[in-house]
């Protein structure tokens, strides 16, 4: 999850700046969190304690709108931290109650299946990521949730990200840090 919210943060500056290089800092003093960071500490906190994002997902009035764009993808990480990976090692497969609440993760804005698919794909890479150009903060933020699992990420990184949140998402991912390490 930290991996999503560092690849925000960095990508921030870089969004409607699109720059065609893997040279540049990671964080400027202009980077800041955006909505990617927000809705994936919303994914995260509708997984440990079912609060409003949790309730809009399971509601009969949440009005998706067809998207297959990539915010499914990008708020999706809080999902990969509890799912059984041990499982899909040894079937191949998802696990039932993963795959779920991944596709509900989604199916909030992303219910076209392009956008579906792209969540459950989702389960030095960021550079890569905003060298790309485009939606840079989303592309990261996916980006980095992936690298994150591979890679982990280095203590001054999650510690300089961290420092660019408000007290509120902190208080997301303190619980998070204890929700997890109950397994």
């Amino acid at each position: 999850m930290m991996g999503a919210i560092v690849g925000d943060i960095v990508g921030s500056v870089y969004e409607w700046h699109n720059i065609k290089t893997k040279d540049f800092p990671l964080f400027r003093d202009d980077c800041f969190f955006t909505d990617d960071t927000v809705m994936t500490c919303a994914v995260a906190e509708a997984v440990m304690n079912g609060g409003r994002f949790g309730s809009w997902i399971f509601s009969d009035n949440r009005e998706p709108y067809n998207s297959y764009g990539n915010g499914s993808a990008m708020r999706v990480s809080p999902c990969a931290w509890i799912m059984d990976c041990g499982f899909c090692a040894r079937t191949g497969m998802w696990p039932s109650n993963g795959r779920a609440r991944v596709q509900l993760s989604a199916e909030v804005t992303h219910n076209h299946p392009e956008g579906v698919k792209g969540a459950m794909a989702t389960a030095d890479a960021i550079r890569n990521a905003i060298s790309l150009g485009g939606d840079s903060d989303t592309l990261a933020a996916i980006t980095g949730s992936i690298a994150e699992a591979a890679y982990g990420i280095p203590d001054w990184i999650k510690d300089k990200a961290y420092s660019y949140l408000d007290e509120p998402l902190k208080d997301v991912l303190r619980r998070w840090k204890k929700f997890i390490s109950k397994d």
